[in-house]
């Protein structure tokens, strides 16, 4: 990016001197548009309309910056007003447990994470006696006509 950016300085300053240095012997542009009356040289038309490509540069990062640091605090807004609604619904769930007469309203598995993690578990089919389905162990691949699974934790 250093490199990027150093290489872009020196093409301008090339530019900046090519547009001096073809300029030097012209005579003055005259603008006339209504009341705007104006005699320039060449080279000063060329440098105002840098600044004028920098002021609108510069205008558009700023509309950039201000839209982005707005769409960051509404996140934030949003996030906050999610916590606090959690946090209302918390309270409110243990007020109601406390009035049932229990002292912990996690006891019911309403709140908070859960403390055995169910994904960890294996799901596996279920083994009917005499059936064709699925892991019934007595179709196609299955190896024996037993009811038994060939693999897992039962064979």
């Amino acid at each position: 990016m250093v490199v990027f950016g150093v290489v872009l300085l020196l093409v301008a300053l090339a530019v900046m001197v090519y547009m001096w240095l073809a300029t030097r012997g012209m005579d003055p542009v005259q603008i006339s548009y209504g009341v705007l009356n104006v005699e320039i040289t060449p080279i000063w038309l060329f440098v105002v309309g840098g600044i004028t490509l920098a002021a609108a540069t510069s205008g558009l990062w700023l509309l950039a910056v201000g839209t982005r640091s707005k769409a960051r605090r509404a996140r934030e807004v949003r996030e906050l007003r999610r916590q606090a609604k959690d946090s209302d619904r918390r309270i409110e769930r243990e007020r109601d447990a406390a009035r049932l007469g229990s002292t912990d309203g996690r006891q019911q598995g309403t709140d908070g994470p859960a403390t055995r993690d169910d994904r960890s578990t294996p799901i596996l089919p279920r083994q009917t006696p005499g059936g064709s389905g699925p892991g019934t162990g007595t179709g196609p691949g299955t190896g024996t006509s037993t009811g038994r699974p060939t693999t897992g934790p039962g064979a």
